[in-house]
């Protein structure tokens, strides 16, 4: 498996896999993805295994010291094989090298797996944000210190 840093010409793909991973309404469209990867302070990771994208993970830092992880996808074959881990902790730890002190993220209050997945990286619930994927469908917001680093996100072809 291939960790690399994402480009703009991958969005075509990310988009695709957002839309197996997440259902409509919660899926990004083309435009969102794009507005998100072209963000200042943004990262893009995206894991490939023979030329198919199989997870990726977006972000961006912001002013006040946040990491705010955008989405985190993997293809449902891939999953529970530490690949979104991998990825998560690789856009984290690229966002604390920037300069974020603290990671931010939304999560479905339905998706109980993702919200244990968060928080075993650390994640703890700091809020719940009504409505936020459309009526009645609430979010927890999740926070985690980031631990400063001088290091760049790891893209290898480790693992």
């Amino acid at each position: 498996m291939n960790v690399r840093k994402a480009v703009a010409g991958d969005l075509p793909r990310l988009w695709e896999l957002d839309r197996i991973c997440f259902e409509p309404g919660i899926a990004y469209s083309p435009a969102e993805l794009r507005r998100f990867f072209e963000l200042p302070g943004a990262l893009g990771l995206v894991a490939e295994r023979d030329g198919e994208v199989e997870g990726f993970a977006l972000g961006y830092g912001d002013r006040r010291g946040a990491a705010h992880v955008v989405t985190l996808d993997v293809r449902p074959s891939g999953r529970r094989r530490g690949l979104g881990r991998r990825l998560l902790e690789g856009l984290l730890s690229g966002l604390g090298a920037a300069g974020a002190r603290r990671a931010v993220l939304e999560v479905d209050v339905r998706n109980s797996g993702a919200v244990a997945f968060y928080q075993e990286l650390g994640f703890r619930k700091s809020g719940r944000i009504r409505s936020y994927y459309g009526p009645g469908l609430d979010a927890f917001e999740m926070v985690r210190p980031l631990r400063s680093s001088k290091r760049s996100p790891a893209a290898t072809d480790a693992g």
